[in-house]
């Protein structure tokens, strides 16, 4: 069995914890402020959109389904909505790429008490930004065609009740790949190499993608999570990379296993 779901789950809660603390307050107030904004413009734009998208959806049912319409509304109305989350997170965090990366780093001297006055640097996050950039794009283009492959079976009559499944299990994966390589990016692990590392440790990231998926999901919590998601990441690095899962992290603690290469 390739890791722990269970534990998974726990490192969502140490991202919160992390992300709370007085020194990290800056990456807690940048993304909710820029997380705001864009989520208030999809909103505004998916209503404006939402009727139209509908109809066309419901109209590829064939007249002998038609009393299954109540059912297919609701698939489709998750489809739309999975479209929407997304579109927002692959926004949000493209925009925030360089923030997040140097997030990351700082949370990750932070627990291997490397470096115990993290203090924040706008030329180290401008020294970022070509190689987070250059990741997310990379992160869209494994994204695109599974979604769309997706999107697909969510259109087919009798099929599409299992994209709905499909949707939640493919966005906790899609989660954890997009948390957990920040960290990874940082020890120049290449993305490839990085999706080979969640597949060995497969439960335990898909057990914090999908708590990350669900925490994203709840209005405002979503705006926070993001952020809390990367300093879990970083936690799952730590633990998982080193070999010690198990370990009950003290947050900050100068004991926790050295910054791994």
């Amino acid at each position: 069995m390739n890791g722990n779901f269970f534990r998974g789950l726990s490192y969502l809660i140490q991202g919160f914890k992390i992300i709370c603390q007085p020194k990290f307050r800056l990456f807690l107030l940048v993304p909710f402020c820029v997380n705001v904004g864009l989520f208030t413009l999809l909103i505004l734009w998916a209503k404006s959109l939402f009727s139209g998208w509908m109809t066309s959806l419901l109209s590829w049912m064939p007249e002998w389904l038609g009393f299954l319409e109540w059912l297919f509304w609701g698939v489709y109305l998750v489809v739309i909505l999975m479209t929407l989350f997304y579109g927002f997170i692959a926004a949000a965090n493209l925009i925030g790429a360089p923030f997040y990366g140097y997030l990351a780093e700082m949370t990750e001297k932070h627990l291997t008490g490397k470096d115990n006055e993290v203090e924040f640097s706008w030329k180290e996050l401008a020294r970022l930004i070509p190689s987070t950039v250059k990741r997310e794009l990379q992160k869209i283009l494994y994204y695109l065609p599974r979604v769309l492959g997706l999107l697909i079976l969510g259109l087919i009559p009798g099929l599409n009740v299992f994209a709905a499944l499909g949707w939640i299990i493919f966005s906790g994966w899609m989660m954890a790949i997009q948390y957990i390589d920040y960290p990874a990016d940082n020890h120049k692990m290449s993305f490839p190499e990085m999706r080979s590392y969640l597949s060995a440790h497969r439960f335990t990231a898909l057990g914090f993608g999908m708590i990350t998926f669900g925490a994203t999901l709840f209005p405002l919590l979503n705006f926070l999570a993001l952020p809390a998601a990367v300093c879990g990441a970083v936690a799952f690095w730590v633990n998982e990379k080193s070999g010690v899962g198990n370990i009950n992290m003290e947050i900050g603690a100068s004991s926790t296993p050295e910054r791994l290469r």
